[in-house]
């Protein structure tokens, strides 16, 4: 038996529980970076692994052999052993889902624990109890993730609002995690993403220092998916350019985030500037002030005027001229 889950903190709680076989960590942050349509299994490694090395996560070559290694692995063992993947009801979860399913040729020996809580939260006795429900992948769960997959890694992210049209209820956390990547778009008015502006909201209400933002901004979302160093990566990017909407406390430069970073990023004091304020309050926009070059999914986001917002009032993207497409 080979058990699939999400990273190191799920594998510990797996093994705890002294279940048969071996467990491995799909270990990718998904909603950060490029995954492009039009790459195969390999050209796509290749491309996640030098983003996640200019993260600072590791030399690329490591890393792609790394990730190469995780998919042979699923790819072997299926078809000879039973394959059980784990995965949560947040998006970073979520997104590993859909594109391990779209691995498999089929969904034969394939069954699913797809928990509403956080594994690594579990002790391992409650881990051993969600095994005995896990339940084999359906055909229409396996067709469902395969779309679902093409709809992220598209150039344009009404390929993902169409999905939100159709019932996905066969993936029952599946429509509020795609919701959320779509929040990471700019959004209209303020240009900020959801999580930057669960960053200034959380400078503006008292927190001090980017651990403190952190706590404050995985506090405001219904299912927290993002690692703290990753926080802290889009803290930083708001600290940049010559109109920056954060700083370090006394108008300094703030600095890359960890693992870029020496220590001492965490709890360096941190401030909005009137710029961040102004953008804050819907006064400013923040795609014209700090630069802006983001994937989310396959769709490739970037500044001064990108092409595709959210919309929080109508719960979905809009292109630049403000209407869907």
């Amino acid at each position: 038996m080979l058990h699939v889950t999400n990273g190191d903190s799920a594998v510990a709680k797996i093994q705890a529980a002294g279940l048969d076989g071996d467990v491995i960590a799909w270990d990718d942050v998904l909603h950060e970076g490029p995954i492009p349509a039009g790459l195969d299994a390999a050209e796509l490694r290749a491309v996640r692994a030098r983003f996640l090395a200019g993260c600072g996560w590791g030399d690329a070559a490591d890393i792609e052999g790394d990730l190469a290694a995780r998919d042979d692995r699923l790819v072997d063992a299926h078809g000879r052993q039973l394959v059980v993947l784990w995965f949560e009801h947040d998006l970073y979860d979520q997104l590993q889902l859909l594109q391990i399913l779209d691995m498999l040729d089929d969904n034969g020996g394939v069954s699913a624990v797809l928990p509403d809580r956080f594994i690594g939260a579990m002790d391992p006795a409650e881990v051993a109890e969600r095994a005995q429900d896990r339940a084999p992948v359906s055909d229409e769960q396996l067709a469902l993730a395969r779309l679902a997959w093409s709809a992220v890694r598209a150039g344009e992210p009404v390929a993902v609002e169409a999905m939100l049209a159709t019932h996905t209820g066969a993936l029952p956390h599946l429509a509020p995690s795609l919701r959320r990547l779509l929040q990471e778009l700019p959004a209209v008015g303020d240009g900020l993403s959801r999580t930057e502006r669960q960053a200034l909201e959380a400078l503006a209400g008292g927190a001090r220092t980017p651990a403190d933002a952190f706590v404050a901004a995985q506090a405001a979302e219904e299912a927290p998916f993002m690692g703290d160093a990753w926080f802290w990566r889009h803290l930083a990017e708001l600290a940049e350019g010559e109109r920056p909407l954060v700083q370090a406390a006394g108008g300094e430069a703030l600095g890359p985030p960890p693992p870029l970073a020496a220590d001492g990023f965490a709890a360096r004091e941190v401030e909005l500037t009137d710029a961040g304020r102004d953008v804050l309050a819907g006064r400013a926009d923040r795609t014209d002030l700090v630069p802006l070059d983001r994937w989310i999914g396959g769709t490739h986001v970037t500044g001064p005027r990108p092409a595709w917002r959210w919309d929080p009032a109508a719960r979905r993207a809009v292109g630049a001229g403000g209407g869907g497409r």
